[in-house]
């Protein structure tokens, strides 16, 4: 486990998953370490340590992570800590959700999850792509360009909870023709960001990944491009609403789902 030094230590996140930080995961924890927050890194390659206590932890962040690397005990351990007042964010991907090969489903972190998971592959690839749309008024509607919205590349289909907040929702694109060709929205939408309580706590599901390759043209969303260091050896360049999406997503995940300014 890598710690990284932000700002300040609080709040305390605990990030596990996308490869490794100088892989997928370079780019939301350099976001996180630019905006100012530390937190300690579990690569997906790494088993969760027996040590870790989870309600050590304000936030628990799970982004494409293998269910396999949590033993038994951890998986009770992190569901109690959300329901006994921390927040957990997961984020999507082919080791999130259900994923590829079953991963979360039907584990206690299931249970604590906004959203009821698939019982088969739930991953969703788009050649042509899903706009990325708010539901309703939120931080996140008020906060970003939404006249512009960006584009995934790919989700983990879900289905929210009876209780759950759908905050933001897709409708993927379909394009017709060769000559001159007409793009047009699907007539209905997926659920892309739910959120509910959890007991005591609060948990986020985050439907597609924030690194290549579901993250599509999201990465890129906004002017200007900023570059972003997390260490000497690790850089990215993302657009400027990227970095304020991931920004207003931690700080709605911090809040428990209370809208800011």
């Amino acid at each position: 486990m890598t710690h990284m030094h932000g700002k300040s230590a609080e709040p305390r996140i605990l990030y596990a998953g996308d490869d490794d930080l100088d892989r997928a995961a370079q780019y939301l924890g350099s976001v996180l370490h630019d905006a100012g927050y530390s937190f300690d890194y579990i690569p997906s390659s790494e088993r969760f340590p027996a040590s870790v206590d989870p309600t050590a932890y304000d936030l628990i962040i799970l982004s494409d992570y293998p269910s396999r690397q949590i033993d038994g005990r951890q998986r009770e351990a992190l569901a109690r800590a959300v329901r006994s007042g921390k927040v957990l964010l997961m984020i999507g991907g082919w080791e999130s959700f259900h994923g590829m090969a079953g991963e979360y489903a039907g584990t206690p972190i299931e249970d604590v999850l906004p959203v009821f998971l698939e019982r088969s592959d739930d991953r969703r690839n788009l050649s042509q792509g899903c706009v990325v749309l708010p539901n309703g008024s939120s931080t996140f509607s008020r906060a970003l360009d939404w006249e512009q919205p960006p584009v995934i590349g790919g989700f983990n289909a879900m289905t929210p909870r009876p209780d759950a907040r759908i905050v933001l929702h897709g409708r993927p694109l379909i394009i017709r023709g060769t000559t001159d060709p007409v793009p047009l929205l699907a007539p209905s939408s997926v659920p892309l960001l739910v959120s509910a309580s959890v007991g005591d706590g609060f948990a986020v599901a985050l439907a597609f990944d924030l690194a290549p390759h579901w993250v599509g043209g999201f990465v890129d969303w906004g002017l200007p491009r900023i570059g972003i260091r997390l260490n000497d050896q690790v850089a990215i360049e993302v657009g400027h609403e990227y970095r304020a999406f991931i920004r207003c997503l931690i700080r709605y995940c911090l809040s428990r789902g209370n809208d800011l300014p």
